[in-house]
């Protein structure tokens, strides 16, 4: 997939801002998670450099930053204190970024981006130089974490900007922006996929009919790389055993669920919150048969389970078993009992049934 056919509106806006004889310092690139932010910011970037994305790895000219833990930068501002592996990680990490910019790819489960790398860019970018010089930093809300000192130390930046120097701010979250910062920079706004342009790109190479795989991913590209790599089976089975586990058709369906749910939850938290958006469309699309609305989709094995469920329930309150799976979620943001709030979540469904 090519995100210039994804967003062909704001790619023909960032080709207008890469042609004309005034870029700016700053911009912050914002939209839904899934839009395709990042590798929109990617492609501007090459068009401002005139480099390809291959070619950005370790280029003086190109600054990336992510979140990561402040011990790790520390050790790679630093060589002499970092082993061969940790580098290795760091460079394929980049590699697989810069190789499929439509991919969700997080380098650590760190939420900041710690002063030093603030400190080290500071160090670094003041260099003169008749290339373009950009800096992209992902998840720019991180820098507003704990003490926001990092967003103190760019916003510093920012009021002084070194010379032939653009920074691309990427973040789904405007709101956790200093608004110092966002003033200072021009704003992009990434809108979600159109269902038009997702269907004119994907045609049929998917595993899925593009109308499921709109359906279930409500045209997020992050949910549409995963749907990818699974199967139609796959989906099923995670619904199926859903479904057994709340209806407690035995002991062993519902600990084995809530098992390799909390499995998920502590190894695959991607995967973890892909099953649980899966169990959401299902039950949307239960919802969609009890009030005889036309699902917008044709998938016999899909709808039949739904089927099914409603003949075994009539009485289950879907919108409760909506709700209880957004709870499970939303506490799990919190890292709260995992092992509890999963339980939880089957025990109340349970109760919906009747």
């Amino acid at each position: 997939m090519d995100i210039s056919n994804l967003q062909p509106k704001v790619w023909n806006n960032l080709q207008t801002i890469a042609s004309g004889n005034k870029i700016g310092n700053a911009y912050l690139i914002h939209g839904p998670s899934g839009a395709g932010k990042e590798a929109l910011a990617l492609k501007f970037c090459s068009l401002l450099t005139g480099l390809k994305l291959d070619q950005f790895i370790n280029h003086p000219n190109i600054f990336l930053i992510v979140p990561g833990d402040a011990d790790f930068y520390k050790k790679l501002f630093k060589n002499s204190k970092m082993d061969q592996k940790e580098y290795q990680d760091w460079n394929n990490f980049w590699r697989e970024k810069l190789i499929f910019p439509l991919k969700e790819n997080k380098f650590s489960n760190s939420k900041r981006i710690p002063i030093e790398v603030l400190k080290n860019l500071k160090k670094d970018i003041f260099f003169k130089s008749k290339k373009k010089k950009v800096v992209i930093i992902f998840d720019a809300h991180a820098l507003s974490e704990g003490s926001a000192e990092s967003a103190n130390a760019l916003l510093k930046l920012l009021e002084e900007p070194p010379n032939n120097t653009s920074f691309l701010l990427i973040t789904n979250l405007t709101n956790n922006i200093v608004p110092t910062i966002s003033s200072r920079c021009q704003m992009i706004g990434i809108p979600r996929i159109s269902s038009k342009y997702l269907f004119d790109e994907l045609g049929k190479n998917t595993n899925f009919n593009v109308e499921i795989l709109s359906y279930l991913s409500s045209n997020n590209l992050h949910k549409i790389n995963l749907l990818n790599e699974s199967s139609k089976e796959s989906i099923l089975d995670i619904i199926r055993k859903y479904s057994e586990s709340i209806q407690y058709k035995d002991a062993e369906v519902v600990s084995l669920f809530a098992d390799n749910t909390l499995l998920n939850f502590n190894t695959k938290r991607e995967l973890f919150i892909f099953e649980l958006d899966i169990i959401k469309k299902w039950l949307k699309c239960n919802m969609m048969i009890n009030e005889s609305i036309t699902v917008p989709f044709i998938w016999n094995d899909f709808t039949d389970l739904s089927k099914e469920f409603l003949i075994n329930n009539p009485n289950a309150n879907i919108l409760s078993l909506l709700k209880e799976v957004d709870s499970c979620l939303n506490n799990l943001k919190f890292n709260s009992a995992p092992k509890l709030s999963i339980m939880n979540m089957i025990i109340n469904s349970h109760k919906s049934l009747s």
